[in-house]
């Protein structure tokens, strides 16, 4: 596989036995792509011995902190009681005064801006680095907030992108990131065997926020359609939660699926319910990348999900999955019926994708393309 970005050609070590300092900082540690990439880089980071690293998170809604703390990851936890709370430069200008840290590696808004404006007043030996995590958000609507986010990316020395589809939006809104801007593409754990079971608990599972960019509203129109043209009775699990819940709730009953959908809320056992599914399902109207499609496939479900975004540069159509348009509720259907009744399809398709994650999205070559960056930031 070609990188963007050739690490280890690069890295010339000055003092090797250096042990590194990294303060990863992330809103939360909820349920969400960030917030699970990170969590298992931070796990897979453990395992090298010229590294220390600890995470920092502005607000309490923490579902993965008990399993980094078991793993000896310390977390510092700022209690932010609002999102936007000023407070919250103050406490990380402490946090990052007294952990001594050589790289300070931020995910999302707000994090990036406060992250920004601490760094005003911080040592400048400590490197900075940003992780896009999506091609869109609400401030690139509004010009008026270009040259706040302008500001925010100025700051650090290097910005981290998820896809080439998430540098190109970046690169677009903001000219001045293009320098040092580079695509790191997300990973996950991957087990060494592809072991699918047999027996089925779902027919399609969902996993993702309960909000517009997800599309949930389009899978449900989906259902409806296969109910009312094709006559068939699906079990569906959507696992999430999101300012959408009740509304989908209530469009489900208003479709008269209601008895199909299981909503299963916020879920730890993710990977063992897309086990039980028979085919994944991703109604993106907008998606950086996708890490959700990653952990699908590493459990052998195939997959069908939007061509927007970085999507596409994982999901080949046809061969290690399907890619419908978005806002197209009856091409999903139809999609779906393809999967659900040809298995040997279904067989090829988990096959092919498990194979290329495997070989290109491990976490242990994410890891390795990210220590290496810290490293050659710090020690050039």
């Amino acid at each position: 596989m070609k990188n963007n970005y050739c690490y280890e050609s690069r890295l010339r070590y000055t003092n090797q036995s250096k042990r590194v300092r990294i303060l990863e900082v992330i809103d939360s540690l909820y349920a969400g792509g960030a917030e699970s990439l990170l969590k298992n880089f931070v796990i897979e980071v453990k395992k090298h011995n010229d590294t220390e690293i600890e995470v920092c998170t502005l607000y309490s809604r923490n579902i993965f902190e008990e399993e980094l703390s078991n793993n000896g990851i310390k977390i510092h936890n700022l209690n932010l009681g609002f999102k936007y709370n000023p407070i919250g430069v103050f406490k990380l200008l402490n946090v990052i005064k007294r952990g001594n840290y050589d790289v300070v590696h931020v995910h999302l808004f707000p994090a990036d801006i406060f992250v920004a404006i601490a760094s005003l007043f911080l040592p400048k030996k400590i490197k900075y680095i940003f992780t896009e995590h999506s091609d869109y958000n609400r401030r690139r609507v509004c010009k008026l907030f270009k040259n706040l986010d302008c500001f925010t990316y100025s700051r650090y020395d290097k910005i981290i992108c998820i896809s080439n589809k998430v540098k190109e939006a970046l690169v677009s809104w903001c000219a001045l990131t293009a320098k040092k801007t580079i695509v790191i593409k997300n990973a996950i754990p991957i087990n060494d065997d592809l072991n699918p079971i047999k027996d089925k608990i779902y027919d399609i599972i969902s996993v993702g926020c309960l909000e517009k960019q997800k599309g949930g509203d389009i899978l449900l129109r989906a259902i409806k359609i296969l109910k009312e043209k094709y006559h068939r009775k699906l079990k569906v699990a959507i696992v999430g939660d999101g300012s959408l819940k009740e509304y989908l709730k209530n469009l489900a009953l208003q479709y008269g699926i209601n008895e199909y959908i299981d909503f299963l809320g916020v879920r730890k056992d993710v990977l063992e319910l897309m086990r039980e599914s028979s085919v994944f399902v991703l109604p993106s109207r907008w998606e950086g990348f996708g890490l959700v499609l990653l952990e699908a496939i590493s459990v052998g479900v195939p997959v069908v999900a939007t061509k927007v975004g970085g999507i596409p540069e994982i999901i080949e159509d046809g061969k290690d999955g399907i890619l419908v348009e978005p806002e197209n509720p009856e091409g999903l259907a139809n999609t779906i019926l393809r999967l659900l009744d040809d298995n040997g399809l279904r067989s090829s398709i988990s096959l092919n994708a498990y194979k290329k994650v495997k070989g290109e999205y491990s976490i242990e070559r994410y890891t390795k393309d990210l220590l290496n960056l810290y490293k050659e930031d710090i020690w050039k």
